[in-house]
């Protein structure tokens, strides 16, 4: 059954509202976002936008989410199994960052994070949201390296990887371009140090 001309349109400026909150969170900061706000952006009402959003909590929620699925878009930066070591771990820890980690959207994205950690439903979404990233970041990051995938604490190598390219995300602001550069080199020789014969256990 196909959706009546009111439907699409409701869709439609649900979309357009979303989207106002979430140019609004990227460019003024997650504490700026209001249902007053995103009415002023859009130019709604407030009442209109509360027919979509019916508390700033529903509308942070929704931006959330939306948030998060962009942490996945554009992330082709995963190297060919086939591909030498030192190649594959250059160019993951390039790419990546090129692509994801020093992107606004990773940092607006975190800013949102932060700003919600204090509101017990909101952060139990986004850990929610997170996990079902971390566990497909897990599976295309023990592909594009299965010689870390066979080591006894490859969940703990890659973690750590990972975790550092979040964290130079995160200063990547208010920290000097030639001090990021030397930490990405750093992290690629880290890839390449692991251990890539199968660990026994003690």
């Amino acid at each position: 059954m196909k959706p009546n001309l009111h439907q699409v349109k409701r869709e439609l400026t649900h979309e357009r509202l979303l989207h106002s909150a979430l140019t609004l969170v990227q460019e003024k900061g997650a504490g700026r976002l209001s249902i007053q706000a995103v009415a002023q952006a859009a130019g709604m009402t407030t009442g209109a936008v509360q027919h979509h959003f019916p508390s700033k909590a529903a509308l942070m929620m929704q931006v959330l989410s939306l948030l998060i699925d962009s942490l996945e878009s554009d992330t082709d930066f995963w190297p060919s199994p086939r591909w030498g070591l030192r190649r594959r771990s250059e160019h993951f820890v390039r790419q990546a960052w090129a692509q994801l980690y020093s992107q606004p959207r990773f940092a607006s994205a975190w800013s949102a994070y932060l700003a919600a950690v204090d509101d017990v439903v909101m952060t139990a979404h986004i850990i929610e949201q997170r996990s079902l990233i971390q566990q497909r970041l897990r599976v295309q990051f023990l592909a594009a390296f299965p010689e870390i995938a066979i080591h006894r604490q490859a969940e703990a190598h890659m973690q750590f990887v990972l975790t550092t390219l979040r964290g130079l995300g995160l200063v990547r602001p208010f920290a000097p371009a030639a001090a990021i550069d030397s930490q990405l080199t750093l992290l690629s020789e880290f890839i390449q140090s692991i251990p890539t014969k199968p660990q026994e256990t003690p």
